[in-house]
């Protein structure tokens, strides 16, 4: 992958998707159609809390999370 240059474009592929995203910390989570962020030390709970509330909600609801 290296000698072809996939690796490299792989690379400058998801750097841009990061650019286009505003992520500027590892890891950034993205939900709902980028309108809901998590970034950083995040724990497992809040993390389930946001998957949960996504997945139960009824399209056109307001989120809490």
């Amino acid at each position: 992958m290296i000698a072809t240059g996939a690796a490299h474009a792989a690379l400058a592929e998801d750097l841009e998707l990061a650019r286009t995203q505003s992520i500027a910390a590892s890891p950034t989570l993205l939900f709902n159609e980028e309108r809901q962020r998590l970034t950083g030390n995040v724990g497992y709970r809040t993390i389930e809390a946001n998957i949960r509330e996504l997945l139960e909600s009824t399209p056109g609801q307001l989120f809490w999370c």
